[in-house]
């Protein structure tokens, strides 16, 4: 289990039975173990070697006697004190202790509360009324998953066009191009899920439908990274929001790249294509509570607000919408796995999942394929190789840029640039239930901090569902009984999520291994934007009536609203924690630009049809190939690209 030491095990034990009493229904044994198989199961060998440091040094009596005045292993430390130690880890002015500890909350509290302990519920989710896994849809079983080519031996495909990836990027261009009549086989690292295996088993969903198991984060662990890994990637478990690229953020893209190809009519052709196949529209956008809480605080404060288009049909009465971030079970979210891919296999595309793709193939100074391996479901690892005239790279903007290291581009774009979204949320606690569970995933939004330096660099206001994984991961944490009682005030609990559109970005680097790694902290020009929307969000749920306002900061500010001063004394609050660097939760649903599109290679990876500058015959059709961060939920962005990309291709050929 993990290939923990005995010693390293017992600290382990120490920091679940710290974050969780092992009295408590599922805890204990039972909760140590299951959180050591996850840490066995991480990808990256160099995040599980970083995790038992953490722990040898919480066992070192000498380390914590300079660290915290207490001269004994952890494992040692009666509750009291374990809790100080991990509140000095929580709260150190260094970040490196700030980062194992916002690490090993992260774990023990997400893996404790999205997997049932018993009997298929949880004493966490009894309390709020959590429902948990409702029964399956009549219906969901017989909904046929996508057929895929089984690979059990080492093998070698021809095609046209083999495309790496199957979400928004690469899904549609499978589709575009199999309709076209070209020869296409599309390569997917995830697995083949459709309405029968969404359980809504909130740990389960995660391990199977997203990229490294939900568990991937930045390399200084200040920001967790969200993306799907499954056939139809996040279009199979996003939250069906659907802008298109704003027209100020177009003509920037135009300007900072050098090209003309976002002020176009053919990019506004494929940007109406994509929301029409998508079946993009407002009439499934009815609102939940949260989003009528959002909707009334707005109101109330006279600001923005705005209805969300969604790529969704049928749905309208929000029926188990609230859980379609891990799968929708009644088949109304429009994924790519539903249109663009269904329209490739029905033309002729085959399909293959459990493939990891290691490199491009050249001959001839063209791209001529790719080499990779699939994992059969007994265990057994064999190798795939697909000869093709043209290889399209749609694995995401962390993937993407490693697959083009790997096969030796060198562009100094490929890999810089990285932007991010972050996210993060102001908590409001209302006397009335709102479930944030439940509900259509998100209907309302509003811009009123979305422009704040007159070039749209700001945030934008959304709410999401808000099942498990976010409270127990984002709450800030002062100690186990105050973190117990905070979490279950779930039931009325509502969010004003904050959507940053980052101006500067990271980096995702490629070490010797091949495994790409993601460098990226929150820039000051960025921490000033989301300081004002935070506050900004703080008066919308005041507005819209909170009694109690909570931010998601170690440890939280809190304020009471009313009374003359309160969101000055909530700002000062705000102020003394910090929001960067650990100190405040932060995730990323939308990673962007690690492959930008640019007139020539001193402005990009790519040019304006998408093809790499250094390989003829290999294109970037995904998130990778933005020029900025969108500043919007980017599907219906990435898809225009991906449609503008394999158009040009059937063009030409």
């Amino acid at each position: 289990m993990a290939d923990l030491t005995p010693r390293q095990r017992a600290v382990l034990a120490a920091i679940c039975d710290t974050f969780v009493s092992p009295d408590e229904e599922g805890a204990g044994p039972t909760l140590v173990d299951r959180v050591a198989l996850i840490v066995a199961s991480l990808p990256d060998p160099k995040d599980i070697a970083r995790l038992k440091l953490l722990l040898s040094t919480l066992d070192s009596s000498l380390v914590n006697l300079l660290l915290s005045g207490t001269p004994r292993s952890f494992a040692a430390m009666e509750l009291e004190t374990r809790v100080r130690v991990l509140r000095g880890w929580a709260e150190s002015r260094l970040e490196q202790r700030r980062a194992g500890f916002q690490a090993v909350k992260r774990l023990v509290n997400v893996v404790y509360y999205t997997f049932p302990a018993k009997d298929g519920s949880h004493p966490a989710w009894r309390e709020v009324g959590y429902p948990g896994p409702l029964p399956p849809p009549p219906g969901a079983a017989r909904v046929a998953r996508l057929p895929t080519l089984t690979v059990d031996r080492d093998t070698t495909l021809e095609c046209d066009v083999v495309i790496v990836g199957s979400g928004a990027g690469g899904g549609v261009a499978a589709g575009v191009l199999a309709e076209a009549g070209k020869s296409v086989v599309v390569l997917e690292k995830g697995e083949n899920l459709g309405p029968a295996e969404f359980t809504q088993v909130e740990g389960e969903m995660l391990q199977r439908s997203y990229l490294d198991g939900g568990m991937l984060m930045t390399q200084s662990a200040s920001l967790p990274i969200l993306a799907g890994s499954c056939l139809g990637g996040g279009t199979v478990i996003n939250w069906t929001t659907s802008f298109p690229l704003r027209e100020p953020s177009r003509s920037e893209w135009d300007r900072r790249s050098g090209l003309s190809l976002f002020e176009s009519p053919r990019f506004t052709e494929s940007l109406a294509r994509v929301q029409e196949r998508s079946h993009v529209n407002t009439e499934n956008s009815v609102p939940g509570m949260r989003d009528v809480l959002l909707e009334k605080g707005l109101t109330a404060r006279g600001w923005h607000v705005g209805v969300i288009p969604r790529n969704a049909t049928d749905c309208a009465s929000g029926l188990e919408c609230g859980y379609c971030g891990y799968g929708c079970r009644h088949n109304a979210k429009n994924s790519t796995a539903k249109t663009y891919l269904a329209d490739a296999v029905a033309a002729g595309a085959r399909i293959v999942v459990h493939c990891d793709v290691e490199r491009v193939l050249r001959e001839g100074g063209r791209a001529a394929g790719v080499v990779g391996h699939v994992r059969n479901a007994d265990g057994r690892t064999v190798s795939l190789t697909v000869r093709a005239h043209v290889v399209i790279a749609a694995a995401g903007a962390i993937h993407t840029p490693a697959l083009l290291v790997r096969s030796g581009l060198a562009n100094p774009h490929i890999g810089r640039n990285l932007h991010l979204h972050p996210v993060t949320a102001v908590g409001g606690f209302f006397a009335e239930r709102v479930e944030p569970w439940s509900g259509n995933l998100q209907t309302r939004h509003s811009d009123q901090f979305a422009n704040q330096d007159g070039e749209w660099y700001g945030a934008k206001f959304e709410t999401g569902p808000v099942h498990w994984a976010l409270p127990s991961s984002a709450f800030g944490w002062e100690g186990p009984a105050q973190h117990k009682q905070e979490i279950r005030r779930l039931a009325h609990l509502s969010v004003c999520g904050i959507l940053l559109r980052d101006r500067f970005g990271g980096r995702v680097k490629v070490g010797r291994d091949g495994r790409p790694r993601v460098h990226y902290e929150l820039s000051p020009f960025d921490a000033k934007h989301l300081r004002a929307a935070l506050l900004g969000g703080a008066e919308v749920l005041a507005a819209a009536g909170a009694q109690e306002i909570a931010t998601l900061q170690q440890p939280p500010a809190r304020a009471t609203p009313g009374g003359a001063g309160w969101l000055d004394r909530f700002a000062a609050r705000l102020d003394g924690v910090g929001i960067d660097r650990c100190r405040m939760a932060l995730i990323s649903f939308h990673q962007m630009a690690s492959c930008s599109l640019g007139a020539d290679p001193a402005r990009g990876a790519a040019g304006e049809t998408g093809e790499t500058f250094e390989l003829p015959g290999l294109y970037v059709a995904d998130s990778s190939a933005f020029v900025t961060s969108s500043g919007v939920n980017p599907m219906i962005t990435i898809m225009a690209i991906a449609d503008h990309v394999a158009r040009g291709i059937v063009e030409r050929s």
